[in-house]
């Protein structure tokens, strides 16, 4: 709390008053008393105001589009306003505080800024504007403002959290930003008599051919006219009317979200799976979805409508993970991350009535880290509601105070600008990176052939997956989807952008030198796999091609065409 000004001021006068009271200088003793009494003036009429503070302060109020809920719903790469407005203490005249704003590392601020200082002078009103945009769907959470008091001469500055907590949901571009879905009549499961159809034999009013009569087929499906005149028994066949089923299935493996907290290709991937749910649930046809986590599988079995939409997004925007994840930072650095963000948020628990113990007493043989780990231990112990003694096995044991601090990551959300400590997340190298990718492939090609396998009739099956990286991840997909294809299935594969494996390396000429020894060709692996998928009868086509939709409407009219029942045709792009 206390500043160098006035340590050196106290220091000073502390030195000077024991000189003078040494050399029995009575005047100069007054004027170091006087100065101390000034600070120690200044330091009551400042914690008087601290005290007005934390009763002002917490009646701010943060509107996003003037909408001032804890749940909002937003829409990605849509500039937002906010607005934060609040009430200073009273008799704040003097007094120096900086206002900043806690946005996400996911929001990027367009207009305006997050912070202000503001200088009282009578006005007791402050107001921050700006404008907020985020290309990341997923749930946010604006935890509250950071406030830094200091006094007018310079004496004491400290620091306090306002929670102002507001947790918006960003929803694709394309989703009406709504908290409920329509739940009429006229969107029920039941599909409408006449819509489109799969042309394969069934019961139905329209007439898919003529062929021979065979035994077992009723006499009223006799075709009369063929039957005169070619001198034979021949039966309509008639149209079956099915839906038109499709399967998205989204790789969303933690190595897809390399360049967190910016947008990363699983970023893309889930923006590109909502679009095509949508564009897929417009005819009310079924749809479903696996979503393709580290080694698991989740699936949303076939539904259509808007329900069904929004249960697809739900789960898209539960695997999104719009934090930066604090898993590979060390357990040192993690500790000194959650204690700062901690004794922000909750000065009041690492008072020393409250946590008061015997390290406070070593002041000469205790280490600064295990005096920070200790009193962290016991405010978490009160956070997270742990067993009663927990605390101090936290102070010894590095996987339990590893796991406490994740549930406090977790519950309290820690936004990165608002720390001083710096965690980016490090580059995954290219050994790790090639095995998840490969790991990824087998996952993705094991739930395509369950897919298959479920299926009924013929069904469209959308992969969004990297490409493969290797040989053997691309022969593991072409094997898998000429099954699919050869079960009379649609497919096609959506490659999101995959950051390069040597990104490190800004040198053009050592990158490629680096990936033509490790050989690992991405743009090679790219026109291999689009001619083996071509080939093949399924289709290719990147999130970043705007022709991708225009793909997906193309295999669902195959589809209601009933051209795949012959030789598959591919579509490429």
């Amino acid at each position: 709390m206390l500043t160098v000004r006035s340590s050196v001021i106290i220091a000073t006068s502390v030195a000077v008053l024991s000189i003078a009271i040494l050399g029995d200088h009575e005047g100069l003793s007054l004027v170091c008393l006087a100065f101390l009494l000034w600070v120690l003036f200044e330091w009551i009429l400042f914690q008087r105001f601290m005290f007005s503070a934390r009763r002002a302060l917490p009646d701010c109020v943060r509107k996003i589009n003037d909408q001032g809920d804890e749940l909002i719903t937003m829409v990605a790469d849509r500039i937002y306003r906010v607005e934060l407005t609040g009430m200073l203490p009273r008799k704040s005249s003097g007094y120096r505080l900086l206002i900043s704003d806690t946005v996400p590392d996911t929001f990027e601020v367009v207009k305006g800024k997050q912070f202000k200082v503001i200088d009282s002078s009578g006005k007791r009103e402050f107001r921050l504007d700006y404008e907020v945009r985020t290309p990341i769907c997923g749930k946010m959470v604006f935890p509250g403002i950071q406030v830094e008091i200091s006094d007018h001469w310079g004496f004491f500055r400290t620091e306090q959290f306002v929670p102002v907590n507001q947790k918006p949901t960003v929803l694709p571009f394309l989703i009406r930003p709504q908290t409920t879905v329509s739940v009429l009549k006229h969107n029920n499961l039941q599909r409408h008599i006449g819509h489109h159809r799969h042309k394969s034999a069934g019961v139905s009013s329209e007439l898919l051919g003529i062929r021979d009569y065979r035994v077992g087929d009723p006499p009223r499906t006799i075709a009369w006219k063929p039957t005169a005149r070619l001198g034979k028994l021949m039966t309509c066949e008639f149209e079956n009317e099915v839906p038109i089923r499709a399967t998205i299935l989204v790789d969303l493996a933690p190595y897809q979200f390399q360049g967190r907290p910016g947008p990363s290709p699983a970023d893309r991937a889930i923006m590109s799976a909502a679009s095509i749910a949508k564009l897929l649930l417009a005819d009310r046809d079924p749809v479903a979805a696996i979503l393709l986590r580290s080694g698991s599988a989740m699936r949303i079995g076939h539904g259509s409508g808007e329900r069904q939409l929004s249960k697809i997004l739900q789960y898209l925007l539960a695997a999104s993970n719009p934090n930066p994840s604090l898993h590979h930072v060390a357990p040192l650095k993690l500790i000194k991350i959650v204690f700062e963000n901690c004794s922000r948020r909750f000065p009041h628990l690492f008072d020393e009535q409250f946590n008061s113990g015997p390290i406070r007493w070593r002041l000469f043989g205790a280490n600064r880290n295990d005096g920070q780990r200790r009193l962290l231990s016991v405010v978490l112990e009160h956070l997270l509601d742990l067993e009663p003694g927990m605390s101090t096995r936290l102070q010894h044991d590095d996987k339990a105070m590893g796991e406490a601090c994740m549930q406090y990551v977790e519950r309290y959300v820690v936004v990165s600008n608002a720390t001083s400590i710096s965690f980016e997340q490090p580059w995954v190298d290219p050994g790790r990176w090639r095995t998840a990718s490969h790991g990824g492939t087998k996952l993705l090609c094991a739930n395509l052939l369950d897919a298959r396998s479920r299926a009924k009739d013929n069904e469209l099956f959308v992969l969004i997956a990297p490409e493969p990286i290797d040989q053997d991840s691309l022969e593991l997909i072409e094997s898998s989807v000429k099954t699919v294809v050869a079960s009379r299935h649609r497919v096609i594969f959506v490659a999101p952008s995959v950051p390069s494996p040597n990104n490190l390396i800004h040198d053009p000429v050592a990158a490629r030198i680096l990936a033509r020894e490790n050989r690992v060709d991405l743009s090679h692996s790219d026109s291999e796999l689009k001619w083996r998928l071509g080939s093949l009868g399924a289709a290719f086509a990147r999130i970043e091609d705007p022709s991708l939709m225009q793909v997906i409407a193309t295999q669902v009219g195959l589809l209601q065409s009933g051209k795949s029942r012959g030789r598959a045709v591919g579509v490429r792009g």
